[in-house]
């Protein structure tokens, strides 16, 4: 039997970005992953998963920017870039030469918002073809500096920005030149973080077919958010991004079939091939129909009670064990989605008719993987019965 092997950790920092006023305005990203099979652009989807999308506003970024380097290819893949395009100022990474091809990738970035950075020894070499295509120029210690060519950025939209600045005389120097952007790394420390695949989970199944269902002319919302319901991980990026900050135009999205509208078809497939390429792990089958098993039993049981909403009581069943599902403490998982207060009482303490309905359910399940010879044909036990078929049928139409 082959021994077991540790998943390979995935390290993502954000190195702080000040304005002239010493504003923290932007971070950097820069990330290393422990696995030597890792792509490109597999690794760009891994950090751009962690800082975008599963985290946002909630987590790492708040309102700052971002800059982030791109593989060469990511620019071919339009469908892929990160939103919201404001926020993001991207370069191209072992960019050494300019052609025709990479001016009209770079127009068409502009065009949808995004701002361009450009190495300063590469604008010098190109200033003509790049000064309309440019709004960033990065500049470091070894950075050759045309004197004639600050003064016309210095009056120009184009900023300067002073990477890897590491003491106060080097910060002086980069402030007398016009640089109005610096990375002092020698004044703040990066926020690192290190994930591994563990809690990354997705049924790849699902994964697959529900990018493959965002393409079809045909596209079903319904069958988009059955799909999504495979997907744990998935489902709680798409909360998280329909809540943050460009997304949420007002009042909190609680339930998928809300976030889905809110998002649209556009940053839908953004998002799910971003998470898609950042190489999720499948997840167990078993736990996954135990989980929807649930939140059909409980939407099953609120059925008689008008005050109950449904979806609530679905999102109470499904959300009891998402946390086993994604391999993540419970209590952080639920303070960074934004579920009801009814739902959250329900998961947190039990209380509250939904707390009341997940406890029905709880208690059957003990009562039937205790293997009693007798499990009373009543009301409790129809609803689960139905939940059965109800998850059957999801899962099969979806095989």
């Amino acid at each position: 039997m082959p021994a077991h092997s540790e998943p390979a950790t995935f390290t993502i920092a954000l190195y702080p970005i000040h304005d002239a006023q010493h504003g923290h305005v932007a971070d950097q990203l820069l990330y290393r992953s422990g696995a030597s099979s890792d792509e490109p652009l597999e690794a760009t989807a891994k950090a751009l998963a962690s800082t975008v999308y599963e985290l946002g506003d909630a987590g790492l970024l708040g309102s700052r920017s971002l800059f982030v380097t791109l593989p060469l290819a990511w620019l071919d893949r339009p469908e892929l870039l990160p939103t919201p395009a404001p926020r993001l100022a991207i370069a191209v990474a072992e960019l050494s030469d300019i052609n025709e091809a990479l001016l009209l990738r770079l127009d068409d970035l502009r065009e949808r918002g995004y701002r361009i950075i450009m190495p300063c020894s590469l604008f010098n070499e190109h200033a003509k073809a790049l000064w309309s295509r440019t709004d960033i120029v990065t500049l470091t210690g070894s950075s050759p500096f045309n004197e004639t060519l600050h003064q016309q950025l210095s009056s120009s939209h184009i900023k300067l920005y002073a990477e890897d600045v590491r003491s106060m005389e080097e910060l002086a120097h980069c402030q007398a030149i016009g640089c109005q952007l610096f990375n002092a790394r020698y004044l703040t420390r990066p926020q690192v973080i290190a994930t591994t695949s563990r809690g990354k989970h997705g049924n790849r199944a699902a994964q697959i077919r529900l990018v493959r269902s965002l393409y079809e002319e045909d596209d079903d919302l319904q069958r988009l958010q059955a799909l999504v319901l495979q997907v744990p991980h998935l489902h709680v990026a798409i909360l998280r991004r329909a809540n943050s900050a460009f997304f949420n135009r007002g009042g909190t999205v609680t339930d998928l079939q809300r976030a889905v509208q809110v998002l649209g078809l556009i940053e839908l497939r953004r998002l799910i091939l971003t998470l898609t390429l950042a190489n999720l792990q499948p997840t167990s089958l078993l736990l996954l129909r135990t989980a929807l098993t649930r939140a059909y039993m409980c939407r099953n049981l609120a059925a008689p009670f008008p005050a109950l909403n449904p979806d609530d009581a679905f999102n109470t069943g499904l959300f009891s064990l998402m946390d086993a599902l994604l391999e993540e403490e419970r209590d952080t998982l639920l303070a960074q989605i934004p579920l009801p207060p009814t739902v959250m009482a329900a998961l947190t303490e039990r209380t509250g008719p939904l707390g009341a309905l997940l406890q029905l359910c709880e208690n059957h399940e003990n009562q039937l993987a205790a293997g009693e010879d007798e499990v009373a044909a009543d009301q409790l036990h129809r609803c689960y019965l139905d939940a059965l078929v109800s998850t059957q049928s999801l899962l099969g139409a979806l095989a």
